[in-house]
């Protein structure tokens, strides 16, 4: 399905479940359920925490539809209720303010192409350790843009910066990666993120 559609089928079921329709919800629960669970356990390896977040952002949901926002993309909105938890309880659990630079954004890679044989094993492990060499917010910029699809003003806004720094950022980084494939078309790859 095109992205596009998708998104626009989620507003129409976010608007639904607004008005009080609770197969909405459900619909909504399950199909976001495990990727904002595997979110939350890259943003933190306290996987209680990320089920005590979870199940409060969703109770927050039901409890406050009636006055929820309007959204284009309910996965934006989801993730980034999301993080805004889970932050929090990290703030508090530290007893100080908690900044993104201690955040070590949990990411594994693994490469995927149609034609295996293009890509000798040598240049697949030099992708693989440029990328786990990323520091934590360029690791979340690649997660968030090719796991979650999400475009750069929301990207942005997820990780409060300009959405021009976050698409010079993935720029960087796709450039790197061409620059180490470089006779290999990077179009045969597809990033792909373990959980």
């Amino acid at each position: 399905m095109m992205k596009g559609v998708q998104n626009a089928d989620w507003s129409v079921e976010w608007s639904r479940f607004k008005c009080g329709d609770m197969d909405s919800f459900r619909r909504i629960y399950d199909h976001f359920f495990d990727r904002l669970y595997r979110y939350g356990c890259k943003l933190t390896a306290n996987t209680e925490m990320v089920e005590d977040s979870m199940q409060e952002l969703f109770l927050s949901l039901y409890t406050r539809r009636e006055n929820l926002s309007e959204t284009v993309s309910v996965e934006f909105y989801l993730l980034k209720a999301l993080k805004l938890i889970i932050y929090g309880k990290l703030r508090k659990e530290k007893k100080y303010v908690f900044s993104r630079e201690e955040n070590d954004f949990k990411l594994e890679f693994l490469l995927e192409t149609d034609e295996p044989e293009d890509l000798d094993q040598r240049r697949v492990e030099l992708i693989l350790k440029s990328l786990g060499e990323l520091n934590p917010a360029a690791r979340e910029i690649i997660y968030l843009k090719f796991y979650s699809d999400l475009d750069y003003r929301q990207i942005g806004e997820m990780l409060g910066i300009q959405p021009d720094s976050a698409k010079k950022q993935v720029y960087r980084v796709v450039s790197s990666l061409r620059a180490l494939l470089k006779d290999t078309p990077l179009e045969l790859l597809h990033i792909c993120f373990r959980a």
